[in-house]
């Protein structure tokens, strides 16, 4: 077993599978760009340090946050979208020249289902991506730069949609006038999945590879958050009439069938769905 780990970026998903894995028995360090996280981190016995990847820069001691780390999980959001002017890729560019001069031989990166185009389609593991979003680009440059690194073995973990009951999107999608695209399939998956899948992949699938985490279930947009706001005592969606042209639907048949992964909410957290 990897008994030395690190997870940069302790956020809403990776101080959950911080904490996981402490409890799987490994020594866990956190980076944090919060006080509030860095106090979460040690107060259940996780080495926290204050990191934070800037484009030309990164604040605190990135060398001493590597020191004799064999895993290095990478989850650090684009932050595109907030911000359009972010460089990315150079963020990445800057951290691989320290994971390179550390003690890390295995690197797991958190990337995303939007590196696929909205009309791709049925996309499997060996469909190639045709990125719509600056996001997407720039996350497809991040993946082949690390995949072609020869002194670690990358896995890239594509996630879908995030989702748990303290960030669901059905609660954004209510303040909306309007909701596009009705008939979208829904590329999601549930948080608890996904720090599964990130603590399950790392001793089960090979290296040097790309995965999709994303739930095996895929309704469609109106039908799947108008059900969602039902059950979080939300008013009726205010979806539109027009049929929309996206029909992504993000499928990885190994990460069941091969890697033996169950999914513990295989409904994404919905109770009352009617089969």
């Amino acid at each position: 077993m990897t008994s030395n780990v690190a997870v940069l970026g302790c956020g809403w998903l990776g101080l959950p599978l911080a904490k996981n894995l402490l409890k799987s028995g490994y020594s866990v360090r956190g980076s944090a760009r919060q006080k509030v996280t860095l106090n979460q981190l040690e107060h259940v016995g996780i080495e926290a340090q204050m990191i934070d990847c800037q484009e030309n820069h990164i604040e605190g001691n990135i060398e001493a946050f590597l020191e004799e780390i064999s895993r290095l999980y990478v989850i650090l959001p684009p932050g595109i979208r907030k911000d359009p002017q972010r460089d990315f890729v150079a963020v990445i560019e800057h951290l691989i020249p320290y994971v390179n001069k550390s003690a890390v031989k295995e690197l797991v990166f958190t990337s995303s289902t939007g590196v696929f185009g909205s009309q791709q389609g049925v996309v499997l593991p060996e469909t190639q991506p045709l990125p719509d979003s600056e996001s997407g680009r720039q996350l497809v440059e991040v993946e082949k730069r690390l995949l072609s690194q020869s002194s670690f073995s990358t896995q890239i973990l594509r996630l879908g949609g995030l989702i748990d009951l303290d960030r669901h999107p059905a609660k954004t999608l209510a303040r909306k006038n309007v909701i596009m695209e009705p008939q979208a399939p829904v590329n999601l998956i549930h948080r608890t999945d996904a720090v599964g899948l990130l603590m399950h992949l790392p001793t089960t699938a090979p290296w040097k590879a790309v995965y999709h985490g994303v739930t095996p279930w895929h309704p469609s947009k109106k039908d799947f958050y108008n059900q969602a706001a039902k059950e979080l005592g939300l008013t009726q969606l205010p979806f539109s009439e027009t049929i929309g042209t996206t029909n992504k639907m993000v499928k990885d048949p190994r990460v069941e069938n091969m890697l033996d992964f169950h999914f513990k909410e295989p409904r994404l957290g919905l109770k009352d769905w009617a089969e």
